[in-house]
């Protein structure tokens, strides 16, 4: 890699820009918008600043920023932003083991705990083909 600074895009040299809201998110947020406006509009202003802080905080709750992230054969980037909290080998569900499953043997899982501050946003650590 060359030295120049990338964005969180990967393009020039590095900016602050918006993270993108997750299109699940944006109805949350529209009607979180629509009861704040409505609280300034019938209640008292406390009412309306706090929904407005509500509002926000959903907003961010949502928010899907682009990932830059290494390329390269054997590399297992993290599927979500947060704290690695269990490392340990499991069997598969019962509901995904069997021939055409994840079969019988003991898989490797790591668990990943999220609070609110953290993006949920959940992406394929591995790249490949989905089957089913």
């Amino acid at each position: 890699m060359n030295n120049r600074i990338l964005t969180n895009k990967g393009e020039g040299e590095a900016r602050w820009s918006l993270p993108s809201i997750h299109p699940e998110g944006r109805k949350f947020g529209l009607i979180a918008a629509g009861i704040t406006l409505l609280c300034f509009l019938v209640l008292p202003d406390i009412f309306g600043w706090l929904m407005a802080g509500l509002t926000i905080w959903t907003v961010a709750f949502f928010r899907d920023p682009v990932r830059v992230t290494p390329r390269g054969d054997g590399l297992v980037i993290s599927p979500a932003d947060g704290l690695v909290t269990q490392i340990m080998e499991v069997l598969p569900p019962p509901e995904m083991r069997g021939a055409d499953g994840l079969g019988d043997a003991p898989l490797l899982r790591v668990s990943i705990f999220m609070s609110v501050f953290d993006v949920h946003v959940n992406r394929a650590p591995i790249g490949g083909t989905v089957k089913r």
